[in-house]
Parts: C-alpha cells; structure tokens; sequence
C-alpha cells in the first residue's frame, strides 16, 4: 500500500471508528465511547499513546456493546498496520472476522485484512478478501464505509501494477463524492487519480487533475493530503527537469515533512528527487547529502523499489564526484534491488492473473448451472473446467515468458547502460578520458594502415567561465561536443580528455584526411552560435594532428605526444589554427 493511500484509508476508519454506532446506554459506556475514540485519534497522531489506550480498553472488554467491541478490535488492527506488524494484524482479524455479521463491520475487517494480506505479499489471499468486499458493497449505505472499501481495493491494485483497474474504483469513488458532496471524499478520489495515473505513466493526466486535487483538498482542510499533492507536483517538475523551481518547492515540502511525518516514503521520494536536482546543477555536496538520506531512510523502511531509485541517484552522484569504486557498488546494489523488484513483479502478475481467471471461472460457472439442468451443467462443466485449466495453463506459461523476457531485456539494458556510463563523460557524452586511450592502444594495436590521433583545445576558455560563469562554460563544452560529432565517421571516437581538452581517434585514415577533418571542425567551432547561452561571445579552438604515417611513431603514447606538440605549435601560433606534427629531419 502506497502511503498516501494507507494514510487516507486509516483516517477514513478512525473517522467512523470514533463514531458511536448507537444510543450510549450508560456512563461506564461513554467512558469506553470517549476512549475508543482518543484511541482513534492517537494512531495517526501519537501511535504509541494510541497503544496504552488500547491497553486500558482491553481491561474493559467485559462491559462491551457489540458495536464497542468491532471498533475495539479494528482499531487494534489499525494500530498493529500502522506499525508494520502485519502478520499479528491479519492473525487479529482471522480470529474475529467469522463472527462479524453486519455488513458495515465485516467489510471493514475485510479491508483490513486486504491491506495486510498485501503488506506480507500474500497478494492472492488479499485479491480474495478483496472480492469479498466488493461482493457486500452494494449493501452498504454508509458513505464513508463505502470509501474505504473502494480505497482497500484501490491499494491493493495499486500494489500489484494492476493500475487500469484501480482507475475504473478511483471513478466509481469520485462519483460518490459528487452525489453525497462530501469535500474530503472529493479530496481523495482525486489525489487517487493523480497518484495512479502517475504511477501508469500517464503524467499529463496526473498534472490536468492535480491543481484541482489541491484546491479541494485545501478548501477541506486537508493539509496533509495537499502536502502529499503538492510533493507529488515537486517530484515532477524535477523529472520534467525544471530543477531550480523543482529544489525550492522541495525544501519547503521537506520541512513541512519533518513536522508532520518524518517516517513518510513520500519524504523519502522527495529526498530523492532533491539530490537528483542538486546534481543537475552542479552542487554534488547537496546532491550527496540529500542522496544518502533518502537511501538510508530507504533501507531502514526496507522498501525495495525506494532503495533501488536511491541506490542509482547515489550511483551517479559518485560517478560525478570522480569516486568510480563508490559508484560502481551503488550500481551493482541497485542492479541487484532491481531484480529483487522484477521477481516481486512477476509474483504479483501471477497472483493477479490467477484470482482474475478464478473469479472469471467461477461467473461462469454460475451462468451454466442457471441455464442447464444439473446432469448437462455437470458434463459441461467438466468439458469447460478442463479447457480452462488448459487455457490458463497455457496463459500462465505465456505471462511467465513474457515477464522473464521483459525481465531479461532490462537486464541487458541495465548492463548497457553501466557500460555506457562507465565509457561516458557526464557533461558532453562524449568518451571518457580511460575509455578514449583504451579505445586509441586497441585501435594502434589492430591497425592496418594509418592512424591518426587529433587533439584540441579550447581557446581562453578560462576567459568563458571567469566572465560568464561556469554555467555558460558547460554550455559551450556541450555545444562543442554535439557539433564535432556530426563531422565524425562512425569508426571515429570522439572524447573528452580533461577539461575543455578533447581527443579523436581516427583508425585507418590517411595525414590529409585527419587534416581536413581538423579544419572542418576548427571552423564549425568558430561558427557556433552563443546567444542560446545567454551571453555573445566568440568561440574558437586549437589543433594538433598526428598520423603513424612514417613520421618515426610507432603507437598510441609517441602519436598522442606528438598531436599534443603540435597542439601546442597552433596556440603559440596564435590560436584558433591546425597544425600537423612532422619529425624534425
């Protein structure tokens, strides 16, 4: 259950919870009213007070109403939820649920149970609570206990990816609000489907509903729920890479957080997001400390899919610090995280699928029995039950093979990318500096013929970054790198040596050729445009060339040196040239 569900679902049940049901007989039985309903109050506010409550009403069970005794004991559930005991929680309403007949009460039990089953990962026995509830729905005509069961049904489709489904109850939720105008049933179904839609990727959905979601929820006085909207919206414009208003709408959230709940994965997420912001634009000190707080809090929660975002945000944190070892192990635990998170998908995809073609079964099944006589109902049965066990046999293997594929697929996308980001420069994607000399010796070592090494260098670079800032020298690295590269072969390999240092490795290409290409980029440099920056300025590079060509070289080392000579013959020169290295006779 995700939290800004599990909190909308827990208020809804204490709201009723600390509610009294019927006429209060007695003084003793107000007294037990009054301290069922602090209980309530407790759990969301100070859950350990909540539990010396439940201890003093336990001494009390003697003088129960019925009613005081169902709300008793859904709030012990509650309370063993809140704290993560899921196992006693659903043990609690296994002992008692069989004698709970009304139907207001039975399908609280049954969420509860739901939201439980869900918590373990007993993700069958939880869709089947599920259905229970949705079976004793249409008997209700309590609102609120009517919100809650499509809630409890909501988590736990949220919880198994089974996101068009959960939309079909945020709908039917967001119509109950509308015929029984209530502001705060208004207020979660929309945060419901901005949420969801969220979570199936449907971001231009999510951002049309969420300033509505946060107007109502304000007008009704839900400020925590608003908080939740509000960090939902923060998390995405850092994703849409709006990263200076992205940070400060997340450090005022961050407070907002560390009032009202420190232990909320939503702060996690928002952590997260704010180290990934950080990193965008350079503050790496930032990014680390807000990184490794979202990770840690992350682990501590145990919360797998949290751990694996935090643990790859962290990764690159590194990788950007020049801390290649650190970097590498965050990969490999997110690596590893991640495939903690596909197998859990796969078992949750199967849990769905087989409670789907169950409860599809057994409609069926009721159909023939209401069209046939008992001894055709029997034999077609039989036939049918078979070739369902077949069909689902075979779509069970089906859904197995394609999940594994996927699986497999984003493994090996996985590995490509940690390739690619161990062979990359972060700022301009050109090569890395190790990537571009491994690449270069390999290259030497195969070669056949000529090969050509170009180096150049930015001319008084250091003149862009003191006047304009760093920000508009990254720009002009960037700018560089994308325009260079469009003049390259596909056998050529551009890379960024250092600073505004770069390098082109050139196999199998003749003096006259690496020559030429040196001057079409050194004029395509001086051809860029740099009002996109933010600031005119002129541009311009220096190059050195150097060919194995019978110039007395004779691998990589001695033709990088000798490029880098003649680099540095085209900056005494006056820069902004090409020069060629040629062994002095």
């Amino acid at each position: 259950m995700t939290l800004v569900r599990a909190i909308f679902f827990l208020a809804s049940i204490l709201l009723v919870a600390g509610t009294s049901m019927a006429a209060k007989p007695t003084i003793d039985s107000a007294s037990i009213d009054d301290l069922i309903k602090q209980a309530g109050t407790e759990i969301v506010t100070a859950p350990e007070k909540a539990s010396d409550t439940l201890s003093r009403l336990a001494g009390l069970k003697e003088n129960f109403t019925e009613a005081q005794k169902n709300r008793f004991f859904l709030l012990r559930a509650a309370t063993l939820g809140f704290k993560g005991m899921h196992k006693e929680r659903v043990e609690l309403v296994q002992s008692v649920i069989e004698q709970i007949h009304e139907p207001l009460y039975k399908i609280r039990f049954l969420s509860q149970l739901s939201s439980g089953f869900t918590n373990l990962g007993e993700y069958e026995k939880a869709l089947e609570a599920m259905n229970q509830s949705m079976l004793i729905l249409p008997k209700l005509t309590n609102i609120e206990a009517k919100v809650d069961t499509l809630q409890a049904a909501i988590n736990v489709l949220n919880s198994l990816h089974a996101y068009d489904e959960a939309l079909v109850y945020a709908d039917r939720m967001l119509a109950l609000a509308t015929a029984s105008e209530s502001s705060a049933t208004h207020c979660l179904a929309l945060g419901d489907q901005v949420e969801i839609n969220f979570l199936r990727g449907e971001r231009q959905r999510a951002r049309a509903v969420l300033p509505d979601a946060i107007r109502v929820c304000d007008a009704a006085n839900k400020n925590f729920y608003s908080l939740l909207l509000n960090t939902l919206a923060c998390i995405d414009l850092i994703d849409s890479g709006n990263y200076l208003q992205g940070k400060g709408a997340a450090i005022t959230l961050l407070q907002d957080f560390s009032k009202l709940n420190q232990s909320s994965d939503y702060g996690t997420q928002l952590q997260e997001a704010l180290a990934r912001a950080y990193l965008h634009t350079g503050n790496l000190e930032q990014a680390e400390r807000y990184g490794l707080q979202a990770y840690q809090k992350a682990k501590a929660g145990n919360a797998i899919q949290l751990m694996e975002k935090t643990a790859e945000t962290m990764a690159s944190i590194k990788r950007a610090q020049g801390q290649y070892l650190n970097s590498l192990e965050y990969f490999e635990t997110a690596l590893v995280l991640k495939n903690r998170v596909l197998d859990d998908l796969l078992h949750k995809n199967l849990a769905f699928q087989r409670v789907k073609f169950d409860t599809q079964d057994k409609a069926n099944q009721l159909n023939l029995l209401e069209q046939k006589n008992k001894i055709l109902a029997v034999e077609r049965e039989l036939e049918k039950k078979n070739n369902q066990n077949l069909v689902l046999l075979i779509a069970l293997v089906l859904v197995i093979v394609f999940v594994l594929g996927i699986w497999l697929m984003r493994a090996l996308q996985q590995k490509n990318q940690f390739r690619q980001f161990s062979q990359t420069d972060g700022l301009t994607q050109a090569a890395n500096r190790m990537h571009f000399i491994s690449f270069a010796n390999e290259a030497f070592k195969m070669r056949t013929g000529s090969v050509s090494v170009i180096l150049f260098d930015m001319d008084l670079f250091k003149n862009i970054n003191d006047t304009h800032g760093h920000g508009t020298g990254d720009w002009v690295l960037k700018a560089v790198s994308e325009t260079v590269k469009t003049h390259l072969r596909k056998v050529d390999l551009f890379g960024r040596l250092g600073g505004e240092e770069f390098g082109i490795c050139m196999p199998d290409s003749s003096q006259a050729s690496a020559l030429q290409l040196a001057e079409r980029c050194r004029m395509a440099i001086a051809m860029i445009d740099t009002e996109p920056s933010g600031h005119i300025f002129s541009l311009s590079a220096s190059f050195g060339v150097a060919t194995v060509d019978g110039n007395g070289l004779s691998n990589f080392d001695e033709t990088l040196e000798a490029a880098d000579k003649a680099l540095y013959r085209s900056k005494a020169e006056g820069r902004n040239c090409v020069n060629v290295f040629r062994q002095a006779s």
